[in-house]
């Protein structure tokens, strides 16, 4: 996201509503499939974070997605009974499968490896663009809910996947790495398809207008 975009923002709110209850799912699968402490930790608190929260103080970041979403004019029950595009749709059933059939580290690296996107340091690695203008969290148009939505998951991510990464380069082996590597290519392809559903989105409710 380059520039502030209302109907890209309502899109945003929509479609990843069930990106994270997907992610969820997928954390769940991790905690159930391993017995290392430090992973399930890690999972847990991911879980706290993205649905639960730690209280009216620290909301989730569900739960400023939807406040975002009605900064922007969407009703609440709209976001949560929607429907996920069928881009969105292809993207959830791929991680799910990829959660329910493969290894906690394949899903681990599935999942975690798209808060790599958000990290700064990717300019280093020959990224042109950002995935996210920080810019857009100074700009006057930007309602307080975006801003908050947009810095803690912009802020959490980049933070986030040095973490699993560490945990996934400690726990894997020659023998999963083929199956690890396979896993991040099937999952990255999947999220292309779900940003451009974000879109695709934000364009129909455009041109409703």
């Amino acid at each position: 996201m380059q520039s502030y975009n209302v109907d890209v923002l309502k899109g945003y709110a929509i479609e990843h509503h069930h990106f994270l209850k997907q992610w969820i799912k997928s954390c769940s699968y991790v905690i159930a499939k391993t017995d290392f402490d430090e992973v399930q930790d890690y999972e847990l608190e991911n879980i706290m974070t993205e649905l639960h929260g730690y209280g009216k103080d620290e909301p989730s970041h569900h739960e400023l997605l939807i406040r975002m979403g009605e900064s922007l004019g969407l009703d609440r029950k709209t976001i949560i009974q929607s429907k996920p595009l069928p881009a969105t749709a292809r993207a959830v059933s791929i991680w799910n499968d990829i959660a329910s059939q493969r290894t906690w580290i394949e899903t681990m690296a599935a999942m975690h490896s798209l808060e790599l996107v958000a990290n700064r340091d990717l300019g280093r690695y020959g990224a042109k663009y950002p995935y996210f203008n920080p810019d857009i969290l100074s700009g006057v148009q930007a309602t307080s809910e975006v801003r908050e939505f947009l810095r803690e998951g912009y802020e959490a991510d980049v933070s986030h996947s040095y973490v699993a990464l560490d945990i996934i380069e400690k726990y894997c082996t020659p023998e999963n790495l083929e199956d690890i590597q396979g896993s991040y290519l099937l999952s990255a392809n999947a999220f292309s398809d779900y940003l451009e559903a974000r879109l695709e989105r934000g364009e129909m409710i455009e041109n409703k207008q």
